[in-house]
């Protein structure tokens, strides 16, 4: 899964943002997408860029670099002396290359740069290949924050030569960044750019979209909702009518802020974790806490947890008058890339995963970056196994981001982790509106992986996640389609090998064969006693075929 101008071969191309500019590195022909990018803060002297950018930074889980520190480092000595001892002209040479060197790096940053950086034209051009953001303020305000907080500036004598220089300088820093009031806190301000860096890389969607799914239902997914917002957005969505919330019991401590964020809504708690959770006594559980709060069918159930309370919570909503509304906000990357998209629900039952389900569709999904960035890298990657699967179906885009941009992925880079669940997000959404019901066979391609992942997990019980089952299942699939329908030997190596990175380094132990044969009678996709397996023509090319058990166990064995 390569990117397409290297040289070892065809494969899965390089993500770009829709309606992106591109953004090269130098050397580099790779192009980037908004999430990729570089931030630079630009702006006049006294507009706060390295304490708004060292927050930005923490906010978007990315290194961060202050230009005129790191050329402090470099030359030992205050800037205020580099220009009297070898002049301006020195000092912006060495700042332009430091500029290039970052721009050329390969892990995307938070820079604040020097207020004259905008002054040279090889700047300017590398300023509007980045994501680059003007942090605004008038000069009176500027020159206060300058005269009692900053160091000599050499550019700083007086009030009349340090306006003169701002109403200068302003119209470039307007041209080449989006303009942020630089009035607020360096918090409210960082606040304000996070949510605009978010929202270049949804350029087509915007930040509240409504993704149409099925049967004049509709879910309205927010890719940028952090919690100080849920107050006014849960007065919007509930409009009057009241709320349960079902909680994950390892969020104890939120119990209460959640209640009084949803004006006063009961609040329960799982008693167990992850698919422990998804029981029919649960199930029963909740209903009655439902009944006995007597909720009506326009009230709602608002699910925080990751994918397996979805599948609870989102179950009981469905069976609870023939229809409760209902509200996502995933904790996981898993659920943020699949359980919250789709509309399918279900319940463990009789030794067997997802066997009692129904179709219910969320009403609302609320992403908060902030939570899923600051996630374990181990439920990092079990989100990123799914996304890998809708990507290598759907969107092969979405696959290469994803092998190409791992490291920075599981390390919490907000702008790629929201590009990953957007492009997830939509995908998905626009094949399941196709076949909400599964009643044409078009969401049968979302199994790709799937039937002998669930076998492993079904094998291995809570002793294996799902994402490493799935990842497994994931790479079996590619070198069953690599040997009986001819996918590329390079892809298929390449997708082996990002399945193993999912996994944790190593795959699980595969079931023993004759156990796997049995559980293969479960999968809910068999018809007639025929194995319907997802297999992979070339990315982004999969096919629905009837698939011999003993075929898909050669395929498994060649793994190991």
């Amino acid at each position: 899964m390569s990117d397409p101008n290297h040289a070892d071969g065809p494969g899965l191309n390089q993500a770009l943002g829709p309606n992106s500019e591109p953004r090269t590195c130098p050397g580099s022909n790779r192009v980037k997408s908004p999430a990729e990018s570089h931030v630079f803060l630009i702006g006049f002297m006294g507009a706060g860029k390295s304490a708004t950018g060292e927050i930005l930074a923490e906010r978007l889980g990315r290194p961060f670099v202050d230009m005129d520190e790191e050329l402090v480092r470099r030359f030992q000595k205050p800037i205020s002396e580099v220009f009297q001892e070898y002049g301006e002209a020195f000092f912006r040479k060495a700042e332009s290359d430091l500029l290039a060197d970052l721009f050329g790096r390969e892990q995307p940053l938070v820079a604040a740069t020097g207020g004259g950086i905008v002054e040279a034209p090889e700047n300017r051009r590398i300023l509007r290949k980045a994501q680059t953001y003007h942090l605004d303020l008038d000069p009176v305000t500027a020159w206060e924050r300058v005269g009692k907080t900053g160091p000599v500036r050499p550019k700083a004598r007086d009030l009349e030569s340090f306006t003169e220089l701002y109403v200068k300088r302003r119209p470039l820093y307007q041209e080449l960044g989006q303009t942020v009031s630089a009035a607020m806190a360096p918090e409210l301000v960082a606040d304000q750019a996070a949510k605009l860096i978010c929202e270049s890389v949804f350029p087509n969607i915007g930040l509240e979209d409504v993704i149409l799914l099925a049967e004049g239902r509709q879910t309205r997914v927010r890719p940028y909702a952090p919690m100080p917002h849920w107050s006014d957005m849960a007065a919007e969505m509930l409009s009057g009518r009241r709320a349960l919330v079902l909680l994950d019991h390892q969020f104890q401590q939120l119990a209460d802020p959640l209640s009084t964020i949803f004006q006063g809504a009961k609040v329960i708690q799982t008693k167990s974790r992850g698919e422990a959770a998804k029981t029919w006594a649960e199930a029963e559980r909740l209903l009655g806490v439902m009944a006995g709060e007597k909720l009506a069918r326009d009230d709602f159930l608002v699910i925080f947890g990751g994918g397996s309370l979805s599948d609870l919570g989102a179950f009981c909503a469905g069976l609870y008058r023939r229809g409760l509304n209902l509200a996502i906000i995933p904790t996981t990357l898993l659920s943020a890339v699949d359980a919250s998209v789709g509309g399918k629900t279900a319940v463990n039952f009789a030794g067997a995963k997802n066997q009692v389900g129904l179709f219910h569709l969320p009403k609302q999904v609320w992403i908060d970056p902030h939570i899923l960035s600051k996630l374990p890298a181990s439920l990092k990657l079990e989100g990123l196994t799914e996304a890998c699967k809708t990507g290598l179906i759907l969107d092969p885009l979405l696959a290469g981001l994803v092998e190409r941009r791992l490291e920075a992925l599981i390390q919490g880079d907000v702008p790629v982790i929201f590009e990953v669940v957007r492009r997830s997000a939509a995908a998905k959404a626009a094949l399941v509106e196709k076949d909400f019901r599964e009643e044409l066979g078009v969401r049968d391609i979302l199994n790709f992986g799937h039937t002998y992942g669930h076998v492993v997990e079904s094998h291995h019980g809570t002793s294996v996640s799902h994402g490493r089952a799935v990842a497994l299942g994931l790479a079996v699939a590619l070198r069953y389609s690599e040997a009986r329908l001819g996918l590329a030997p390079l892809v298929a190596s390449r997708g082996v090998e990002l399945c193993r990175k999912l996994a944790g380094g190593e795959f699980p132990e595969a079931p023993p064969k004759e156990e796997s044969l049995r559980l293969f009678g479960f999968d809910k996709k068999i018809r007639q006693g025929r194995l319907k397996f997802v297999g992979l023509k070339a990315p982004g090319d999969p096919v629905v075929i009837d698939a011999e058990p003993g075929d898909v166990l050669e395929a498994a064995a060649a793994l190991s």
